[in-house]
């Protein structure tokens, strides 16, 4: 996990969502210094390093170049005011180049002077207003540079004139942009091994934006890496990858996510005892939300004849028992429509009495993505789980059969398998 949590800070994750009309400030940028963060932006021209200098090869200087040249003038870097543009710069480029120290003092620095500002934001969310675009808050001269210290300026003034729809667009212009600092910072911290004040960075980032996905997947990603034998917090964990899941747009996080939400869950299960590898059959199978298959195809009269033909053989092979007709009917079905519900429920349930239950799994889910609220499907998915010693799985997708379908319900018997399972947990 450390490993993987490194090679995920290495990159650079997009800004904060915000405001969607806010157009990004200076000090967003988020790919380190630029010539126009150093150039006419200092009390004194030349007292940082000139970005605009060219080694003798003609190319725009390196961050390698650039880093050695802000070695070499420290003190005088440390000794002189710098904006808040130059200290998120600086704290971007020393994070993107692995000097986690240098880049938690830059950010620091930055943070601290928007402590004030963020104080006063959040005390005015409170107060009654209206939403407005941002182009009507006129937080200064309409220029998409606007400085940090200019829109703060433009935010307390109209908190003093009593416009506080306004006042909130102008203090979110200049502070979103400073979650990603405390995200990067958070990160930074646990790098070099102090967890506590990593955790502390990305709550304060949740504390401004709830549903920011870098740091609900990181703080799951740390709670679960020091979780072992902490029940609680491992519940802490999956509560935040959980939240990570329902507003993650990232492939790739989803994909480790729900992997690993397998191995937390298993762990909750087992009094805190964190699996090193998951049993091959139980890998792959996930926790995480069902997402819906493709959308039903515009089928012609005679292909869905076709599709109803081999929902009908198959459930006549279900009621024989013999699960491998009962398969390869369901599966022609699904040729036409791998999302129809009885198709998929059927090709499920067969595969699930031959003991395939990863594939088992994944027809459920497609019949559960269709329809939600299938309370067959959901009971089959829960006998997959139960059969895994998934145990709290089960529970849950039995227990919602429970709520929707007493009757259904009645006939399983599902309120003796829920016992069932949570004796077994």
């Amino acid at each position: 996990m450390i490993a993987l949590l490194a090679l995920l800070v290495s990159q650079a994750p997009a800004l904060p969502p915000g405001h969607p009309d806010i157009a990004p400030t200076a000090h967003a940028n988020p790919s380190g210094p630029t010539a126009q963060d150093f150039d006419n932006t200092l009390a004194q021209p030349g007292s940082y390093p000139d970005v605009n200098a060219m080694p003798d090869g003609g190319d725009a200087m390196s961050a390698k170049d650039l880093l050695v040249k802000l070695d070499q003038m420290k003190a005088a870097l440390k000794a002189r005011p710098k904006t808040a543009e130059i200290e998120f710069a600086l704290g971007n480029l020393y994070y993107e180049n692995g000097r986690w120290p240098d880049a938690i003092d830059s950010y620091r620095q930055l943070l601290a002077r928007a402590e004030g500002p963020l104080s006063r934001y959040q005390a005015l969310r409170n107060h009654p207003h209206q939403p407005i675009a941002a182009k009507d808050a006129r937080c200064g001269d309409g220029s998409d540079r606007m400085t940090f210290d200019a829109l703060v300026e433009a935010a307390d003034a109209k908190t003093q004139g009593g416009n506080v729809s306004a006042a909130l667009m102008c203090y979110e212009a200049a502070l979103l942009p400073m979650t990603l600092a405390f995200t990067r910072r958070g990160n930074a911290w646990y790098l070099i091994g102090n967890e506590e004040r990593a955790i502390a960075d990305h709550e304060r980032v949740l504390a401004i934006l709830p549903e920011d996905p870098d740091s609900l997947f990181f703080l799951g990603a740390i709670l679960f890496e020091g979780g072992e034998g902490d029940v609680p917090r491992l519940k802490q964990a999956k509560g935040y990858w959980q939240r990570f899941l329902k507003v993650n747009d990232d492939p790739d996080r989803q994909q480790l996510v729900t992997k690993d939400l397998l191995r937390l869950q298993v762990a909750i299960d087992s009094r805190g005892k964190v699996p090193r590898e998951m049993p091959p059959q139980m890998r792959a199978m996930s926790v995480g939300p069902i997402t819906p298959p493709p959308p039903p195809r515009a089928l012609r009269n005679d292909q869905r004849q076709a599709l109803a033909r081999a929902v009908a053989r198959g459930t006549a092979a279900l009621a024989d028992k013999d699960w491998p007709a009962a398969r390869a009917a369901f599966a022609s079905g699904r040729q036409l429509d791998p999302g129809d519900v009885e198709a998929a429920r059927g090709e499920g349930v067969a595969l699930l009495k031959q003991g395939h239950l990863l594939e088992a799994e994944a027809a459920l889910r497609d019949a559960l993505g269709r329809n939600p609220d299938d309370a067959l499907s959901l009971y089959q998915l829960g006998e997959v789980y139960f059969r895994e010693e998934h145990y709290t799985g089960a529970t849950r997708f039995w227990s919602q059969v429970m709520e929707s379908d007493p009757k259904l319900s009645s006939e399983l018997k599902l309120g003796e398998k829920i016992q069932a399972a949570q004796q077994a947990q």
